[in-house]
């Protein structure tokens, strides 16, 4: 017979067994409450922590059957390796749909085995690691793929990073170097010094680089952020630029863009045609021309995004 004393244990001992007797032998809340000596609504709270903690996981195994469909039109029509929609609610953010796509897809991952994740970083990027269920895993490592940068708006790569590593109780590398040089022999020094090579090189080997996708005009976070003032950015836009990926940007076509402005140390755009599986967590569907530009120019394998996003790129290129 389980016996508890909620004065003498732990809060965590108390998660524990009250999830234990709901989940594993079907007691109904009261129930619950009458065996552990405490309280209905304390109950209720000791389940609702031992969710949020990851001490228990409530997972829908099966799609809604409109976003597998979408998924599947999506991995046939850009011969992509792998899709992921997550549906937006209308008050919902479609980025925090992608961020949800990206996160449930996260866990599926980790939990066949040892593996390598190298982050980059972005808004999308960081509410997907919050939103990552806490696991037990073995042999993970989470590394940078873009160099630190501090901003009010972006999740820089080492916060990413920090995130994934805690919820998956993972080792976790970082880059020792800013995501942005003020000069191109200044980046060239970084990417020259050894600490900063060897973790590139690990971020290069890894299974997986998961990354976001930012716009060109005054909607770019990186313009918002004053990385690139308006004179370069109208630039970008003559240029035929439409999105952009840890500071490059390209073209429709999927061409690269050059600035004399961001000298970016990070993954580039050869490194992520080469690497195993690039994975784009994108919402919104004011991404629709940067998605498919960074399609053209093969350096993603799978999407993570919000359904609406989904049928406008399904749209763009019927």
């Amino acid at each position: 017979m389980i016996t508890g004393n909620s004065r003498s244990e732990s809060r965590r001992e108390q998660v524990i067994r009250a999830a234990w007797l709901y989940h594993e032998r079907g007691l109904n809340q009261q129930a619950v409450a009458n065996r552990l000596g405490i309280s209905r609504s304390t109950v209720s709270r000791l389940l609702s922590d031992a969710e949020h903690e990851g001490i228990v996981r409530v997972i829908v195994t099966e799609p809604l059957p409109e976003t597998a469909s979408l998924a599947d039109d999506l991995i046939e029509r850009f011969e992509l390796s792998g899709a992921t929609v997550e549906f937006t609610l209308d008050s919902d953010l479609p980025r925090d749909a992608a961020a949800t796509a990206l996160a449930r897809r996260l866990e599926s991952m980790v939990a066949s085995g040892p593996m390598t994740i190298a982050a980059g970083w972005g808004r999308t990027l960081g509410t997907a690691a919050q939103r990552v269920r806490p696991m037990v895993t073995h042999g993970v490592t989470v590394v940078d793929a873009f160099g630190h940068t501090t901003t009010a708006d972006i999740a820089p790569a080492v916060e990413v990073s920090n995130t994934l590593a805690h919820k998956f109780d993972a080792d976790v590398i970082h880059i020792p170097s800013p995501g942005f040089a003020p000069q191109a022999r200044i980046a060239d020094t970084f990417y020259e010094a050894d600490s900063v090579s060897s973790t590139l090189d690990v971020a290069r080997r890894a299974d997986c680089v998961v990354i976001s996708i930012g716009v060109v005009g005054t909607e770019s976070l990186l313009h918002h952020a004053g990385y690139l003032d308006s004179s370069a950015m109208e630039r970008v836009i003559r240029a035929g630029g439409v999105g952009e990926i840890f500071g490059r940007y390209y073209d429709r076509k999927g061409n690269r863009i050059c600035t004399d402005v961001l000298h970016p140390i990070s993954l580039t755009f050869e490194d992520l045609g080469r690497c195993q599986r690039v994975i784009a967590a994108v919402g919104g569907v004011d991404k629709t021309a940067a998605v498919l530009g960074a399609l053209a120019a093969g350096v993603i394998d799978e999407l993570a995004i919000d359904h609406t996003l989904a049928r406008a790129l399904l749209d763009a290129s019927a």
